[in-house]
């Protein structure tokens, strides 16, 4: 009988431990999975979502399970914010889940302990040629195929469109904006509500903002070989906005932010009207678009014309994994190919892992999405039709980098560090961290 489990434990540096989880694990440990006396396969797989979102994975699982006779699929979910704790957990004790979410900075690390699968012995389960190659090609690792993107994604802004006719103000040109333009646009709209309402907050911790600045000066925040690529002159440059921003009213105070990422989007400071706009993964945006009664727009992140070059890109939004001890390997890569290659598996979760990257199940689902998915799809278009410079698989190590990133951030949002010192601080501990996951 399937079963849902809801992980419910504390996060305690999430992120950091993504890196370190399966130093010392057991090599190939077994799946979570297993087989009944009677010959029944259960698949365990491991999601972040709310229970709104891990019943629509249900719903899919189930359609799975139909198409499958003896497979059963058992859910594990939590909010993202624990996630890794779980999953690493799980790793050490060697019963990681038979199928799992990552995110394309855990691939560099999971490889490099023979964690994950290598896709690419199950062409028989896998429709490779079905999906989109160059999103593949840009998430393999040594050639080699160990996870699918759930889908193509970016980042954006979304905007409560309600706040600004409230208070009469216009939406900006998101082609053109400048970061100049995006401060005194966030100013006005406080300004205008006399502090009822805050006009933004951006999490300036957050790898995909980061990389998007460092890669409109004309740099990134990693090489192809998996070294530091941003300067030390660009993350001075950012950590000084971050400063400004939140020192001259660009901002709402710091102690709204959901850093956790345990929000719901109804819980979150722009679904509960507190701020005006804030930046989320586009594909999200359907789920503020129904707090906020149909009045979520996305637009993109600004500067993307007054640098070297736009910094945006389309990327997957997660990445489909099986583990390598898995005891049914074949069963794991067909509900890999099913979640991506299959209509049916889109019942109930739409385009909220991304659109998807098998086009002609990308056509047929885009003729059934409610205006806000409608959106998202547009917006991932228009950007993957710019062909702007792709995006370097980030190296083991990353998911380190990442939580320094956030840490470091919090010190200089609350003055304990200054620009300068916190680029030197960046810089120095990045290149460590990557030195030694290396």
């Amino acid at each position: 009988m399937k079963t849902t489990t809801t992980i419910r434990i504390a996060a305690v540096s999430s992120v950091a431990l993504a890196a370190t989880a399966i130093t010392g694990c057991a090599v190939n440990p077994a799946g979570s999975g297993g087989t009944d006396a009677d010959g029944e396969v259960t698949l365990t797989v491991m999601a972040w979502a709310n229970a709104e979102e891990a019943a629509n994975y249900e719903a899919a699982f189930d359609v799975f399970e139909e198409k499958n006779p003896g497979v059963t699929v058992n859910l594990e979910y939590s909010d993202v914010g624990s996630y890794f704790d779980k999953l690493n957990t799980k790793y050490a004790a060697g019963s990681p889940p038979d199928v799992m979410f990552l995110v394309g900075r855990n691939l560099g690390e999971y490889t490099a302990r023979d964690a994950l699968l290598n896709l690419d012995d199950y062409a028989e389960q896998i429709d490779f040629d079905a999906m989109d190659q160059s999103l593949l090609e840009a998430n393999r690792v040594n050639g080699n195929t160990y996870a699918v993107p759930t889908g193509a994604g970016a980042v954006g802004i979304a905007v409560n469109t309600a706040i600004l006719d409230e208070y009469g103000i216009a939406m900006p040109d998101d082609k053109t904006w400048t970061w100049d333009d995006f401060a005194e646009w966030s100013r006005s709209i406080t300004e205008a509500s006399g502090g009822e309402v805050y006009g933004s907050m951006l999490n300036m911790g957050w790898p995909p903002i980061v990389t998007t600045f460092a890669r409109q000066q004309g740099e990134d925040l990693y090489t192809q070989d998996g070294e530091l690529a941003v300067s030390e002159k660009t993350m001075q440059a950012w950590f000084e906005k971050v400063v400004d921003y939140n020192e001259s009213g660009v901002f709402a105070p710091a102690e709204l932010a959901d850093d956790t990422g345990a929000f719901s989007a109804e819980q979150s400071p722009l679904g509960s009207g507190k701020i005006a706009a804030t930046m989320v993964p586009a594909n999200q945006l359907s789920s503020y678009d129904e707090v906020l009664d149909g009045k979520a727009v996305l637009v993109r992140l600004p500067g993307e014309t007054e640098g070297e070059r736009p910094g945006m890109s389309v990327t997957p939004v997660l990445v489909w994994a099986a583990a390598a001890g898995s005891a049914h390997p074949e069963e794991a890569a067909s509900l890999i190919d099913f979640l991506t290659n299959d209509i049916d598996s889109y019942v109930g979760r739409e385009a909220f892992l991304g659109v998807p990257i098998n086009t002609e199940v990308a056509k047929e689902l885009g003729e059934t999405l409610g205006s806000a998915d409608q959106q998202f799809v547009e917006y991932v278009a228009d950007l993957s039709a710019e062909e702007n410079d792709p995006l370097y698989l980030e190296p083991a190590g990353a998911s380190v980098v990442s939580d320094l990133l956030a840490t470091i951030t919090t010190e200089v949002t609350f003055g304990r560090t200054s620009p300068e010192d916190a680029a030197k601080n960046f810089m120095t501990q990045a290149a460590d961290a990557l030195a030694q996951a290396g």
